[in-house]
């Protein structure tokens, strides 16, 4: 009788530390909201809310997309760049006398473009994925550039404007989209062989070629759906500041990366989900917006968020040892 009763409270305790490892990214942003609405009471207004997660919509969107590729054992450095070259490319279809389903089709077709040539690079000649997407970054910064003259590409029909700045119901656009893509990645990763396909590719290569899986095709499409993403924050980004440049987003890449390992997606591979990117890019957001209510200089919002991402690191390191 001790011996089962042993054996329940372990298994309870289990249960407990379980549920503790799922929902411990939760408990934090509670704990940083309660601390930040008493330090800053407007912080709970609705559109203060509301304005904040707008202002990390953008960020959350390339974060799916990187979450796909970290999860998938890689990471994307020219992400940011690819927003600001598909901001540029959306601009120039967009102006008025322009086909404005021109300003849709073609800066995604360039954001796939640039997936592919990552993917390609990264499985096939197996360029590590930092050198390749580092040399990408380079080059869709320098086709923005050459497509823009280096300038900002102003006039842009509203039609792009409104996807960027107006509301529905009350609810700003752009948080509706990256709700849309949040649901559709989560689905795909946990309802489709694909998704199977992207955890088993990052927690064991070898074993995924034994299985079966087409290694470089699942890696090629995982890039070109990050760039998916990068196009999509590249056409909202235009709407959203009314013009298409190269700067626009250009160091978002770094922004999701953080939101991504924040919201426990593990930097060697294989395990990651929507629901904690969901909530690291909200910790990101609440952070952000802190700084700002609290009149913290833009500089030490930049040493904040690389703290963070150490710490996001080490946790996720511990974590792997653990498990070990």
């Amino acid at each position: 009788m001790k011996s089962t009763k042993v054996m329940a409270i372990k298994n309870e305790n289990s249960k407990a530390k379980e549920l503790l490892d799922k929902y411990f990214i939760v408990v934090i942003l509670m704990v940083m909201v309660i601390i930040v609405s008493i330090i800053s009471p407007k912080f709970l207004k609705v559109t203060v809310i509301l304005n904040m997660i707008r202002q990390v919509s953008l960020i959350g969107i390339l974060s799916l997309g990187m979450m796909l590729v970290i999860i998938n054992g890689g990471v994307d450095l020219s992400a940011g760049s690819q927003i600001g070259m598909t901001s540029v490319v959306c601009a120039i279809f967009a102006q008025p006398e322009g086909m404005l389903v021109g300003a849709f089709i073609m800066p995604i077709i360039a954001g796939l473009v640039c997936g592919f040539v990552n993917g390609f690079l990264i499985t096939v000649p197996k360029i590590p994925p930092f050198i390749a997407t580092l040399g990408m970054m380079n080059i869709a910064k320098g086709v923005g550039l050459l497509f823009s003259d280096g300038m900002p590409i102003s006039n842009i029909r509203p039609e792009i404007v409104w996807i960027g700045s107006e509301n529905i119901l009350g609810i700003p656009v752009l948080i509706l989209i990256f709700l849309a893509c949040a649901i559709v990645i989560h689905i795909m990763l946990q309802f489709t062989r694909f998704g199977k396909k992207v955890y088993a590719l990052g927690g064991n290569e070898q074993a995924s070629k034994v299985c079966g899986i087409n290694v470089t095709k699942t890696r090629i499409t995982v890039y070109m759906i990050n760039s998916l993403m990068a196009a999509i924050a590249g056409i909202l980004i235009t709407g959203r500041v009314t013009s298409g440049a190269v700067s626009n987003g250009e160091q978002y890449h770094l922004d999701a990366i953080a939101a991504a390992v924040i919201g426990g997606v593990s930097m060697k591979g294989g395990f990651g989900s929507v629901f904690g990117v969901v909530i690291g890019v909200l910790i990101v957001g609440v952070l952000q917006t802190a700084l700002d209510l609290n009149g913290v200089s833009p500089y030490w919002q930049q040493i904040c968020k690389g703290g963070i991402i150490i710490v996001a690191v080490v946790i996720d390191n511990l974590r792997n040892n653990n498990k070990r």
